[in-house]
Formats: C-alpha cells, structure tokens, sequence
C-alpha cells in the first residue's frame, strides 16, 4: 500500500485526513507553545501543562510526543516527576487493535483508486450528465409547445393574441354600427310616416 504524504505529520502516518489534520493543528500549536515556554519559570511551565491536560489539547501521538518533550523540561526546570500528571491518552489500544486496522486500511484503500477506476467513475459521470442534459432539454421543448399552445398571451404569441383581439373589438363594433345604423332607419321611417 502507497504511503500518502498527506496522512503524514510528525513521522506518523494517519488513518484518516480528520486524523491528519488534527495532528496537523497540534504540530502548529506545539511550536507556538514551545517559543512561549522559553521565558516562563517552571511553575508556571507546570501550570499550563497541567490546563494542557485539562481542556485535552493534544489528542494525538503528535500533541502526545510535544506534551512527553515539555514534560523533560519541566522535570529539567526542577520540578518532580511526581509532581506532574501523567499524559492521559484516552485511546484503548488492545482492544480494538484489529479493527482499527481493517477499518484503515478500508478507507485508505478506498483514497488509492486506480488511475483505471478513476476513468470508468468519469465515464459514469459522463453519462449521467448526458442522461440529464437529455431529460432537460425534453422539458425545454415540452415548455415552449405549452407555451405555444397556451390561449393566455405570452412573448411567443402575444402578436397573434393582440390581432386576434382587434379583430373581436372589430367585429364587435361593426355589429354595434349595424344595429344603430337599423335604428336609425327604423327612427326615419317612423317619423316620415
């Protein structure tokens, strides 16, 4: 199995980028800390290692590896190793220990696909978006021949509909024109007699 330089930090190789990253985060913070620690006395050295373990800033062999180095340096500094707490490291490492490992390897198998694999997904991908650029434009089309067909005046049709309306006023007038026009003659008529 190819070791992949982004699950490395610190000479350790992750499981997961979650881990990776994390591991990442605790490399950044340990370097901080340490230029930090250079001018504080030892009591106070103690007592940030001591709010380190408290709030478990550093859950990785990473933090883990940084909290075994200041825990050398405080003990230099003359504090007593009874003095200071263990690391706690809040993993069982027995028991779950093939697990663990059938599940890695899992998931870093399934990070490692082959170039092969990755053509085939792509080519899934391909028609699919092939299928689906198909599937709209069939409503596109379905769309304009509602629109066509449609009676309420639209941008395809508003030219027809706008005609067809004058041409109903027109006729609608020229009904009314007769009917007065047949008024009319019935007025004249009635008034020559």
């Amino acid at each position: 199995m190819a070791e992949r330089s982004d699950l490395i930090v610190g000479g350790y190789f992750f499981g997961s980028f979650d881990d990776a990253k994390t591991a990442q985060k605790e490399l950044k913070n340990a370097k901080y800390l340490d230029e930090r620690f250079s001018s504080m006395r030892p009591a106070q050295m103690k007592a940030v290692y001591d709010k380190m373990l408290d709030e478990k800033m550093f859950t990785t062999p990473v933090g883990w590896e940084y909290l075994k180095y200041l825990r050398g340096r405080i003990v230099e500094n003359g504090v007593s190793e009874e003095e200071l707490r263990p690391i706690p490291l809040y993993v069982n490492f027995s028991a779950q220990k093939d697990d663990i490992l059938e599940k890695n390897s899992d998931h870093i198998a399934r990070e490692h696909v082959r170039p092969s694999q990755r053509r085939r997904s792509v080519k899934d991908v391909l028609k699919i978006s092939v299928i689906a650029n198909i599937f709209l434009l069939i409503l596109v089309i379905l769309m304009f021949v509602i629109t066509i067909k449609s009676d309420n005046p639209n941008i395809l049709n508003y030219k027809e509909a706008v005609i067809n309306e004058y041409a109903s006023w027109e006729e609608e007038l020229k009904s009314w024109e007769e009917e007065l026009t047949e008024r009319e003659k019935a007025l004249e008529d009635t008034g020559s007699r």
